[in-house]
């Protein structure tokens, strides 16, 4: 297997987007009901993936000519935000989403400090991102519109560490 990660282009969006509904296909069997004249998940929906690649730092995973994941990133000086990170189901627990998670944030080695939410139902995204060094760092009550909360992540770099380390000391 050799996985390359690039910036995705016009042409990528319905393959990406059908690749994240895909992805999140199995976590929605575990999303809570969602309330009267609540809007559904937009993982595939096209105007969205759209306006991420506009917005984000937005990278698709391929292995040969196949498209195995997909990473959204904002990168905001020294902090950085998985806004969102897709395998397709065929290629989960090969160690892909790990190779594109750490790729994607080593392509950013000025960030301190990288943060995200994932669903609070999504637990197998829980233990992904524990397994890859992210600290649980608070979680959000449910929002009334979706009728689920956010667990929010955070890990800090070598970066991140040694600012942290050199505040501590001129606070001494």
């Amino acid at each position: 297997m050799t996985l390359t990660l690039a910036l995705i282009n016009q042409d990528d969006i319905p393959v990406v987007a059908a690749l994240a509904g895909a992805a999140f296909r199995e976590d929605a069997a575990h999303m809570p009901n969602l309330p009267q004249g609540a809007q559904s998940t937009v993982y595939d929906d096209f105007g969205k993936h759209a306006e991420w690649m506009r917005d984000k730092m937005y990278y698709k995973c391929t292995d040969g000519d196949s498209l195995v994941g997909s990473l959204i990133l904002q990168i905001e000086g020294e902090t950085g935000s998985i806004f969102g990170l897709h395998v397709a189901p065929d290629q989960m627990n090969q160690g892909i989403g790990s190779w594109i998670l750490g790729s994607g944030m080593e392509l950013w080695p000025r960030v301190a400090i990288w943060s995200l939410e994932t669903p609070d139902y999504a637990i197998r995204n829980h233990h992904f991102y524990e397994k890859n060094g992210f600290l649980k760092v608070g979680h959000t009550p449910a929002v009334p519109e979706i009728g689920f909360g956010f667990v929010q992540y955070e890990k800090r770099t070598q970066q991140g560490a040694r600012a942290d380390a050199l505040t501590r000391a001129t606070q001494l």
